[in-house]
């Protein structure tokens, strides 16, 4: 089988030549997932020069057509052959695949403002003109470097709908309970992810349902609470070009218009570049975590993007002018970069975003209801002068942004 791509200027028309068998079913699934990795939410299916389907080729045609359908796409059989229209028919899938009426096959409505900024392109649409958050500054990070944090440290925090929240912690009754489990967390809109210490090196979440709220217990942290003002989808102005963090946090600010704000992204990462804990820092007194070599038992970072393609999960706080209170947790995102943070991120297995406007709770809901969570990790910028990594990566993706208007100090309740 051979397949033949041309990019026209409002879809992808991939023309397939020979038996769409089963074997051949498996590749084409392959490169219309990759395209669409590419970005590519429209695809047309030229089947003229098919001579052959098969029930596997069937099946993953409907595949295709409603993976295109849960990103809002469009997925399209053009000019089947005598022999695949016949099987079609037979099958009753002919009026779906080929008359390209489908919701997926709509185009996206409500089109925000757009921006072009350092080669990517930005859409923003304005929520809530006044909403703001209150950001809230829980216990501090100096016990990390001596793994010098006690029971004292520790307090429980509810993770409800209306808060974003991060730093080291753990899912448990307590700190006895969590003692050898303590690592990065984040939270989002009730869904909370949680890296574990324990030796599986295994990340856990938990969700809220009916009545329950998830909680978790807080050796230091973040949290903002409040609502959105505004969400920001953004790509690369070229398929081929990732978008740099900094880049996208600091449209971002000026998009809310202020110093200092929270901010949650979901994006199709291009590489990662983050950080997290090996071991619990509890009780451990004389510790040097970030000496050398003694960070290699305490921290897994590597020298290179991780993650690829992974879809992902971040939120946290960004801040062009910092307070005396957010100080101590932001670092820059990047050597050139106006713009300091404190960023949580959780991956995923890939799957594509959903095109148009995305309402966060649902589009946080989906992620964890489809499994696939790889683990939870401090994002971070290395900007060594020739062996760094350099920033985290993404080639598109939504982030929901709102101005901070108040920090304070103190457990968040």
């Amino acid at each position: 089988m051979e397949i033949v791509k041309h990019q026209n200027a409002n879809y992808l028309e991939l023309s397939v030549e020979g038996r769409l068998d089963g074997y051949w079913a498996q590749h084409l699934a392959a490169t219309v997932g990759e395209a669409m990795r590419e970005g590519s939410h429209a695809v047309r299916l030229n089947l003229a020069k098919t001579s052959y389907i098969s029930s596997a080729g069937i099946g993953v045609l409907v595949e295709l057509y409603k993976n295109f359908q849960a990103v809002n796409g469009s997925f399209e059989v053009t000019e089947p052959s005598r022999q695949v229209r016949k099987v079609l028919e037979l099958v009753g899938l002919a009026q779906m695949l080929t008359d390209g009426s489908s919701p997926g096959a709509r185009p996206a409505t409500g089109e925000g403002r757009r921006i072009e900024k350092d080669g990517a392109v930005f859409e923003v649409h304005d929520h809530r003109a006044k909403a703001s958050l209150v950001c809230r500054v829980m216990g501090s990070p100096a016990g990390l470097a001596g793994a010098g944090f006690t029971a004292a440290d520790c307090r429980e925090v509810e993770l409800n709908a209306d808060r974003i929240a991060l730093g080291l912690g753990a899912f448990g009754e307590g700190f006895d309970a969590c003692r050898g489990s303590f690592g990065e967390y984040l939270a989002v809109t009730s869904a909370a992810a949680c890296q574990s210490t324990d030796g599986t090196n295994f990340p856990d979440y938990m969700t809220a349902s009916g009545d329950f709220v998830p909680r978790v217990n807080s050796l230091y942290g973040l949290s903002c609470d409040g609502e959105f003002a505004h969400s920001v989808r953004f790509q690369g102005a070229q398929s081929s070009d990732p978008v740099a963090l900094s880049s996208i946090m600091e449209t971002c600010l000026d998009v809310a218009g202020v110093d200092s704000a929270g901010v949650v992204l979901i994006g199709e990462s291009a590489g990662l570049m983050a950080a997290a804990l090996k071991r619990a820092p509890v009780e451990a007194a004389g510790t040097r975590v970030f000496a050398f070599p003694e960070v290699r038992q305490w921290i897994s970072f590597s020298p290179e993007r991780n993650y690829p393609h992974a879809l992902v999960l971040a939120t946290g706080v960004i801040s062009k002018a910092p307070n005396e209170s957010l100080k101590p947790l932001v670092r820059p995102l990047a050597r050139r970069s106006m713009v300091e943070g404190h960023l949580h991120a959780a991956t995923f297995a890939y799957r594509p975003l959903q095109k148009g406007r995305l309402e966060l709770q649902a589009a946080v809901s989906g992620l964890f209801a489809a499994g696939g969570l790889q683990g939870v990790m401090h994002l971070l910028s290395d900007d060594r002068e020739t062996t760094g990594g350099g920033e985290s990566e993404f080639w598109r993706g939504a982030c929901w942004v709102s101005p901070i208007r108040e920090v304070k100090r103190g457990e968040a309740a």
